[in-house]
């Protein structure tokens, strides 16, 4: 077999033997992974190329890069997927809210609240403030953590996605938006919204969850052929 044709199964065992070892010699992963030794070595250098492991004197380990990575290491695997974190903003200016129509999946045409991965370092109020201006251009004031929500997206009787979804409020000053990446925005009348237009769980905490703050909050959404066919609080 030539050795670019190696796939990456091989170099994700090799990964995976990090999570229980510090460090590794070559002939503790050659003995580990059950490999030659020419394809040990072939994946060990395609790991320090891309920056993944690092050489301490006869010693492997995973380097910075890699061990913010390690704890997702599932997730990119796909041996256990679990919910991902995601910070929602509900910006808001005297009686309206400004959305987002979705160009992506899942969700895929339908308008919901700005947001985006809560990522490593940062804050839940930093991670708000910047989904906001990156996806609307709007400088906005954090104000509040309304609740914790678990939305889990149903299809065929199996759960294919799940989030954990901190819903958070911010205030701005303008009204001057921009296109995102993500898809189009628009200001809306938080009393004139189209339910049938919106991610049903992005409606249902703007009518109920922006109002007071509330505690964890439970939620399924049944998927039929990518159209969104019920809702259900737990």
């Amino acid at each position: 077999m030539e050795m670019k044709k190696l796939n990456n199964e091989e170099r994700e065992k090799i990964f995976e033997f990090f999570i229980k070892n510090k460090r590794l010699k070559f002939s503790e992963i050659e003995k580990l992974s059950g490999l030659r030794s020419n394809h040990v070595s072939y994946h060990l250098e395609q790991m320090l190329k891309d920056e993944l492991i690092e050489k301490e004197e006869d010693n492997y380990k995973l380097t910075s890069k890699a061990e913010k990575i390690l704890p997702f290491f599932a997730h990119v695997t796909g041996k256990e997927v679990g919910a991902l974190p995601v910070v929602l903003v509900a910006i808001k200016r005297e009686n309206k809210i400004c959305l987002l129509k979705r160009e992506k999946r899942p969700y895929q045409g339908y308008w919901g609240l700005i947001g985006g991965k809560l990522k490593n370092g940062e804050s839940i109020e930093e991670t708000a403030v910047r989904e906001a201006k990156e996806e609307t251009g709007l400088d906005c004031q954090f104000e509040s953590v309304n609740s914790v929500v678990h939305e889990r997206l149903k299809e065929k009787g199996h759960y294919k996605y799940s989030f954990i979804l901190f819903l958070t409020t911010v205030k701005t000053d303008s009204d001057k938006i921009r296109f995102s990446d993500e898809g189009k925005v628009e200001w809306f009348d938080i009393d004139k919204i189209n339910k049938d237009e919106m991610i049903p769980s992005d409606h249902f905490m703007i009518r109920k969850l922006l109002k007071k703050k509330s505690g964890l909050v439970q939620v399924v959404i049944e998927e039929e052929e990518e159209k969104l066919i019920s809702f259900k609080q737990l």
